[in-house]
């Protein structure tokens, strides 16, 4: 499943596409990391946050 992070860098936005959950949880480290506001979306459009990621990650039996 892919995921939309909509990023808000002082000045600018900027929207990532990470095509795995590991992926998009490291994204969130970082951005959590340099204090940067974001939202991040699943393939449905589903609002996900890094909590989900980790759930759906172990639901796969990889965590």
């Amino acid at each position: 499943m892919t995921y939309r992070i909509s990023a808000r860098y002082p000045g600018r936005g900027v929207t990532f596409t990470l095509a795995t959950e590991e992926e998009a949880l490291a994204k969130c480290d970082e951005l959590v990391a340099d204090g940067i506001d974001f939202d991040m979306t699943d393939s449905q459009g589903a609002r996900v946050d890094e909590v989900d990621l980790e759930e759906r990650i172990e639901a796969r039996g990889e965590g």
